[in-house]
């Protein structure tokens, strides 16, 4: 039997009747992969495993909605695990980490006075909650390219899109934060 045929035994005694040893196994065929998907878009070990316990929760909750027709187990699959890695992204915990990470990288930097850096972090913040009311995809590839560092290409391939639109969809809001802020100032 090949692993297709095997998987899609699993799936099915999963479905009829919540087999726990077929649940184990198909957990632990994807795991490591779904894991290693997770750890590269949210960087932090104990986060990633963390939404990965979560995804194979939501897998086992809503495996009898899955329908092989439609899409491969492991399409399926990453389906959730993608609503999952927004999911955290949208989350207090993430923003809070978010806010934590930008305070301690202005104390870092050694601002000339205390004044300087009380200033900074306070238009940080106001940047930051302006971000915060943009779409979701706006918000996480601003998120991600100008408060975290990554790369175009690196978001790009962490949110299935094309390099291009994660580009423009960048410079788009961008644009908004210096009009935001320019008319504020």
């Amino acid at each position: 039997m090949d692993m297709d045929q095997q998987i899609k035994r699993w799936i099915k005694r999963i479905q009829q009747s919540g087999h726990k040893k077929s649940a184990n196994a198909l957990i632990s065929y994807y795991f490591d992969e779904i894991y290693g998907y997770t750890f590269k878009r949210v960087g932090m070990e104990e986060i990633a495993i963390e939404i990965t316990q979560e995804i194979f929760v939501s897998m086992l909750q809503t495996i009898d909605r899955y329908d092989h027709s439609k899409s491969s187990f492991r399409t399926w699959l990453y389906h959730i695990t993608k609503r999952r890695i927004v999911d955290y992204y949208r989350s207090k915990d993430y923003q809070e980490n978010r806010q934590m990470n930008i305070d301690d990288g202005l104390v870092n930097q050694s601002p000339t006075s205390c004044s300087e850096e009380a200033q900074i972090i306070a238009e940080l913040r106001e940047i930051s909650d302006f971000v915060g009311g943009l779409d979701s995809r706006s918000q996480e590839i601003f998120t991600l390219k100008a408060f975290e560092g990554f790369t175009f290409g690196g978001i790009s391939k962490m949110i299935d899109v094309p390099e291009s639109t994660v580009k423009a969809n960048f410079y788009a809001t961008q644009k908004l934060v210096r009009e935001e802020f320019e008319c504020n100032a």
